[in-house]
């Protein structure tokens, strides 16, 4: 069986830390299934020759449309998985002709810009590492904390978090590779670590500070966790508070606007608190829920079933034969209301126009998930009027009004 072959294309621009190093786990995951290429400035090396056609672009970030605007019309007619990463909606795109689906990590609801549920794939970030590395000292000489800024700049909240444990027996450490440049400026218990050290680094701490995956990182580690992020202070994680707290990715506190300022006694009293109790238990049960939301084995599986239906669906679209066994239903953005007598396709605040009584009815059946044979017999079509109503369908499709399943 011939090995599919996967374009990767991935900006740097306006995609944050956590999202770049998706890209990195993704190359090494694909690369073990398929023949991939790379291009764009978000991988080390892109590739020196480009293939005329490939099975599917996987595309992340908006902007590698925009600066590969005239490459990509070169592969107008290959399937495109898009990679939705963070909450900047300026990175994501509005459905056209050859988008197959979209793999939602952000929780975004990209139904707002005119994308079907139907076509998303929501997963959440894998976690590969986990233990119970816990470990609970009554008096200890020094508290190791463990800190990873999220990079955007350097936050007042960083500057509290060093005021308060300079008033400690505490030791920093700093998992960023954007903050070595303050290593002479930071106090001498303060240590500067590269991001490729958080695993050690987690591993002896008494507590970690961290937000997003970072934060869901030392969980799968049974570490205790005060999420501090861009959207201010989640608090300690418990059961009682994760469902909250991970509906927002573990960015900071529900309700919480970006660069929110965090209140200094707040924050000690969070760090505090994980000091000086004994709760092991606890951070096994988010233990539990971090590998049940996070788990990399179910992650890989889904991505893989993704990436064969859309291959599938492409091959079988352009196939005269194998088309009409396609089955169609209608889009969870699709509208059909009647204004004066006449009934219009909507979208939203589109309308695509006005539909003859024979389309509406073809619709309606549509919405039991018939195959367009199935629809070529109910209606006693022939081979002309069933090429039109193919013609119909797809460009349907195209706007995502109707979807076609395998």
């Amino acid at each position: 069986m011939k090995q599919a072959d996967i374009l990767y294309i991935g900006m740097s621009e306006g995609l944050d830390i956590r999202s770049k190093e998706l890209s990195g786990y993704l190359i090494r995951f694909l690369s073990s299934h398929y023949q991939v290429h790379l291009l764009g400035d978000l991988f080390h090396e892109s590739s020196s020759e480009l293939r005329r056609s490939y099975d599917l672009i996987l595309v992340q970030n908006s902007f590698s449309f925009v600066y590969y605007k005239k490459l990509l019309k070169r592969y107008v007619k290959c399937p495109v998985l898009f990679i939705a990463t963070t909450l900047d909606l300026k990175s994501y795109v509005a459905p056209f002709e050859n988008l197959f689906g979209i793999l939602n990590m952000s929780g975004v609801p990209l139904s707002a810009w005119g994308i079907p549920e139907e076509i998303q794939l929501h997963l959440n970030y894998p976690v590969e590492k986990v233990a119970n590395y816990y470990f609970y000292e009554q008096q200890p000489e020094f508290c190791r904390i463990v800190y990873c800024p999220t990079e955007n700049s350097v936050q007042e909240s960083d500057f509290k978090l060093l005021t308060f444990l300079q008033k400690t027996n505490a030791l920093l450490t700093i998992v960023s590779d954007g903050y070595q440049c303050l290593k002479n400026a930071l106090p001498p218990f303060v240590t500067i670590v590269p991001r490729n050290s958080w695993f050690s680094a987690y591993k002896k701490a008494h507590l970690v500070v961290a937000s997003g995956f970072d934060a869901m990182c030392a969980m799968a580690l049974c570490k205790p966790c005060v999420i501090l992020g861009d959207y201010g202070l989640g608090g300690v994680v418990t059961p009682d508070n994760y469902n909250n707290l991970e509906s927002i990715s573990f960015r900071g506190r529900k309700g919480g606007y970006w660069g929110e300022l965090v209140p200094l006694d707040l924050l000690e009293v969070e760090i505090r608190n994980i000091l000086v109790s004994n709760q092991e238990e606890s951070f096994l049960d988010i233990q539990k829920l971090v590998m049940s939301d996070y788990n990399k084995k179910y992650f890989e599986k889904r991505f893989l079933q993704e990436i064969k239906r859309i291959i599938d669906l492409s091959t079988l679209i352009k196939q005269r034969n194998k088309k009409y066994m396609l089955r169609v239903c209608l889009s969870s953005l699709f509208a059909l209301e009647e204004m004066k007598g006449k009934q219009y396709l909507l979208r939203g605040m589109n309308c695509f126009g006005e539909l003859d009584v024979e389309m509406v009815e073809l619709l309606k059946q549509c919405a039991e998930t018939v195959s367009v044979y199935d629809l070529i017999q109910r209606n006693g079509y022939d081979n002309e009027e069933a090429s039109i109503l193919w013609k119909n369908l797809y460009e349907l499709w195209k706007e995502k009004l109707i979807l076609f399943v395998p």
